[in-house]
C-alpha cells in the first residue's frame, strides 16, 4: 500500500505536468515533429546525387566527350569552373570531387578521407570507363527488398521514443526539483511527516504517468503515418519503455539531489544528454563508431533502451533476448534511486 504522503506527492507530480503547457508540447509533439520530418525525408529511397566539378583550366576537344558523358548522367550535378573556384566549392560542400582532362587521361582530385568523395570518384570513373568502351564481362541484376522493419523510419521510431523518454525524464524531473528547492518549497516539506524517499519515488511514478502520453503519441503517429509495426510482444515493448523511464528519472534525481541553481542543473543534464544523442543510435547506427568504442557505448542507458526497443519491435525478440539491455537499465534505476535518496537535501 502507498502511504498517504506518497499518494499526495504523486498527485502533485501530475498537477505539475498538467499545468505546464510547454512540458506537454515537448512530451507530445516534439517526437512527432522529428518523426514526420525525418520519416518523410527518408521514406522514399532516392539515388545519391554527386556534386562534381570539372576544371576549365585545361579544356580540350579530346576530353569533351568524357565531360559530356559525366554531365549527362542524372546522378551527377556537374559544375564547370576554374580550379581555384572549384576548391572553394569543395570547402563549402557544394562538390566533393574535381575532375579534369590533362590531354591523355581524366585526373580526379578529392579528399580520400571523405567517404562521399570516394564514392563520387568511383561513380564518375565508372561513367568515364564505360564511355571509353569498357564492358562488364559478367552481367548483374538488382532486386529491391522493401519489407516492414527494414525501412529507415522503422529504425528511427524506437530511437525517437528512447530520446523522448530520456529528455523528458532528465529535464522534467531535474528542473522541477531544483526549482522547488530554489523557491524554498522543499524546505517546507521538512515540517511534514513525509520522508525523503517518498518524495524521490513520487517523481518516478510521475514520469510513468507522463510516459503514457509519450508512448501513445509516438506509437499512434508511427502507425497512422508510416504503418509502423511492433513485431514482438507489445507488452514487452511497453515494459522496456517503463524501465527506461525509471532509469532516466533515477539519473535525474541523482543530478538534482543537491543542485541549487537552474543553470547548473541545465548544464549537467545537457552534459549527459548531448553525447548520448550522438552515440546511442538515435538517428543512425552506433556501429559507425570504432569497435573498441562500442563496448563503452553499450553501457550507456540510452543505448540499452534503444537497442532493446529495436530488438523487440523490429526483430520480434522477447525479454529473455534483451537481458543485457534490461540489466543495464535496472542498474541505473536501482543505483540512481539509492544514491539520490542518500544525497538528497531539502534545502
Amino acid at each position: 500500500m502507498l502511504s498517504p504522503s506518497l499518494k499526495e506527492q504523486i498527485k502533485c507530480r501530475w498537477r505539475e505536468f498538467r499545468r505546464e503547457p510547454s512540458a506537454f508540447f515537448w512530451v507530445m509533439f516534439m517526437p512527432i515533429l522529428w518523426m514526420v520530418a525525418l520519416g518523410f525525408a527518408f521514406s522514399e529511397p532516392k539515388p545519391e546525387v554527386y556534386g562534381v566539378g570539372w576544371s576549365t583550366n585545361s579544356q580540350s576537344e579530346s576530353g569533351e566527350e568524357y565531360r559530356q558523358a559525366i554531365a549527362d548522367h542524372p546522378q551527377v550535378r556537374l559544375k564547370m569552373f576554374d580550379e581555384a573556384t572549384l576548391m572553394t566549392l569543395i570547402k563549402r560542400g557544394d562538390v566533393s570531387l574535381i575532375a579534369k582532362w590533362d590531354g591523355q587521361q581524366v585526373v580526379y582530385q578529392f579528399d580520400p578521407r571523405n567517404p562521399e568523395a570516394q564514392r563520387a570518384r568511383d561513380f564518375v570513373n565508372n561513367i568515364v570507363q564505360q564511355k571509353a568502351g569498357r564492358t562488364d564481362p559478367l552481367p548483374a541484376a538488382n532486386e529491391e527488398i522493401i519489407a516492414k522493419g527494414s525501412r529507415y523510419v522503422d529504425f528511427l521510431i524506437p530511437g525517437l521514443l528512447g530520446l523522448s523518454i530520456m529528455t523528458s525524464s532528465l529535464f522534467g524531473v531535474g528542473m522541477t526539483i531544483v526549482s522547488n528547492r530554489k523557491e524554498n518549497l522543499l524546505k517546507r516539506y521538512i515540517a511534514t511527516p513525509m520522508r525523503p524517499w517518498e518524495y524521490v519515488v513520487s517523481h518516478i511514478f510521475g514520469r510513468y504517468m507522463v510516459l503514457a502520453f509519450e508512448f501513445s503519441a509516438v506509437m499512434i503517429c508511427g502507425f497512422l503515418l508510416f504503418d509502423f509495426k511492433v513485431f514482438g510482444n507489445l507488452g514487452s515493448y511497453l515494459f522496456v519503455a517503463i524501465l527506461g523511464a525509471g532509469a532516466f528519472t533515477a539519473i535525474s534525481l541523482t543530478c538534482a539531489a543537491r543542485t541549487k541553481s537552474i543553470p547548473t542543473i541545465g548544464g549537467v543534464v545537457n552534459l549527459i544528454t548531448l553525447p548520448m544523442m550522438m552515440l546511442s543510435g538515435v538517428f543512425f547506427s552506433k556501429n559507425n563508431f570504432p569497435e573498441s568504442f562500442q563496448t563503452i557505448i553499450d553501457f550507456l542507458p540510452l543505448t540499452a533502451l534503444n537497442d532493446a526497443l529495436r530488438k523487440i519491435a523490429l526483430e520480434g525478440q522477447g525479454l529473455a533476448q534483451v537481458g543485457f539491455e534490461l540489466g543495464v537499465l535496472a542498474v541505473y534505476l536501482v543505483v540512481g534511486t539509492v544514491v539520490s535518496n542518500r544525497l538528497f537535501k531539502w534545502y
